[in-house]
């Protein structure tokens, strides 16, 4: 029980974060859910939750969503998607993903905290390499956000149309994992319940942040962001 509560708790927290920025809720929760409860049990209730965050981004922002970055998005992150589906299938210990996820976390963090916007210039093809990773890392832990952000804090300035067009491409990815959960018999009755009652916790955390957004520093949350994810990577090392 002591482990469920845990959980949820991270699942209220991380997802303040997320209606916040847009994108970084997943990535912070993952790591430690992995820690408190199991990857069985967090992957497919984070990806479902991270749904309940995103919808009602995406509506409330969809005249925001910049539609040509969105299908570009979508695209590339949609191919390293898939061929995170055929790595998953190797016989590779979860332990050794687990550390490769806790560096690129650590990684992108740094790169984020330091180079937040576009005072340094990645060229087309390395964010195209960014994305595909993303796509690699969402396919296998539901939280490829802060790689995809690197491209999007290029090319996507404003903060409303930031977080509406990341939204919009994390929706369409997290329905397809959750038919690939469904398939692969993710969804026990636990994970049911702990769902609901995250799915309930992430609709108060959409509000709180959705308030935070708009009275608080966007910049500020941001860098919060940023060190949370670098403390989540660190614990994947432990």
């Amino acid at each position: 029980m002591v482990k469920e509560i845990l959980f949820l708790l991270i699942i209220f927290l991380s997802n303040i974060v997320q209606a916040i920025t847009g994108f970084a809720g997943t990535a912070i929760a993952m790591p430690f859910s992995i820690v408190a409860i199991g990857d069985g049990i967090a992957i497919p209730v984070l990806n479902l939750v991270a749904l309940a965050i995103c919808i009602p981004l995406a509506l409330l922002h969809l005249k925001d969503i910049r539609w040509k970055e969105f299908l570009l998005m979508t695209l590339f992150v949609g191919i390293g998607f898939g061929a995170g589906y055929f790595l998953r299938k190797l016989p590779i210990s979860q332990e050794i993903f687990h550390k490769v996820y806790g560096m690129l976390i650590i990684a992108t963090a740094t790169y984020l905290y330091f180079f937040p916007n576009e005072e340094t210039k990645i060229p087309f093809p390395v964010l195209a390499v960014i994305l595909l990773l993303g796509g690699v890392v969402h396919q296998l832990f539901v939280s490829g956000g802060p790689l995809v952000v690197i491209y999007a804090a290029h090319r996507i300035k404003e903060k409303n149309a930031f977080r509406a067009t990341l939204s919009m491409m994390w929706i369409v990815l997290n329905l397809v994992l959750f038919g690939e959960h469904l398939a692969m018999g993710y969804f026990t009755p636990e994970v049911w319940i702990l769902l609901a009652i995250g799915v309930g916790l992430s609709i108060i955390s959409f509000f709180i942040g959705h308030f935070a957004a708009k009275k608080l520093s966007h910049e500020a949350f941001l860098n919060l962001a940023y060190i949370l994810l670098f403390v989540s990577g660190l614990l994947l090392l432990r």
